[in-house]
């Protein structure tokens, strides 16, 4: 059944893709994105029905996940509401990491970290000026928000010590970063493949990871 599930989301991703914006149906759209989301879920549930904590963060964080997707299909005026969800997401996956993990610190570690943080930095001094322009001192200060979160989150992802964590951490946030940036910055053919390509698979890991041992 596990591997089914997996089957399936990967099918239904690739799916999206063609479907959903290779073709620019939006019918599919509307039925593919949560539907892959739905699968991830119950992926999760499937693995490790809320027998640990970090399972029940990671099924939690899912849903606000799905619900972040469906704000993101409507129109642009929802866009802060999905922006909300996420962080919300995040958060929860902050709380699963610090509650369900044993931190790893090493040098390796607290230089990648440094790295994410001058990185997540750079990057929103340079959507700064967009930003602003597209929704002023409100999208500012949600979007700075955002940046501060998932970058904690992606750092403590690096302290559990899981690769599959780590993995999913990263693509999540790489979804994100290209996200913002054909959103605010520049808008380029492939982002939208790029976006979801690896959000898909961000989730799938982390859905995954509920049966690691921690």
């Amino acid at each position: 059944m596990k591997y089914f599930l997996v089957c399936l989301i990967v099918i239904l991703s690739i799916a999206y893709l063609v479907f959903a914006i290779y073709l620019n149906k939006q019918a599919w759209k509307y039925i593919l994105k949560p539907g892959t989301m739905l699968c991830i879920i119950i992926l999760a549930m499937y693995i490790n029905p809320l027998h640990t904590s970090y399972s029940f963060y990671v099924l939690l964080a899912l849903i606000f996940s799905l619900a972040g997707d469906v704000f993101l299909m409507l129109e642009d005026k929802w866009f802060i509401h999905g922006l909300a969800s996420f962080l919300l997401a995040h958060i929860i996956y902050i709380v699963g990491f610090l509650t369900s993990w044993t931190f790893v610190f090493s040098n390796t570690s607290a230089t990648l970290i440094i790295f994410i943080l001058i990185l997540a930095t750079v990057f929103l001094k340079i959507l700064y000026p967009k930003v602003y322009k597209q929704g002023g001192k409100l999208f500012i200060v949600a979007v700075a928000i955002y940046i501060v979160i998932i970058s904690t989150m992606l750092s403590l992802a690096i302290l559990t010590g899981s690769v599959l964590v780590i993995t999913a951490a990263f693509l999540f946030f790489i979804s994100d970063a290209i996200l913002a940036c054909n959103k605010f910055y520049v808008r380029f053919r492939l982002a939208d493949y790029m976006v979801m390509g690896t959000y898909f698979s961000a989730q799938l890991l982390f859905a995954i990871s509920v049966g690691s041992p921690l």
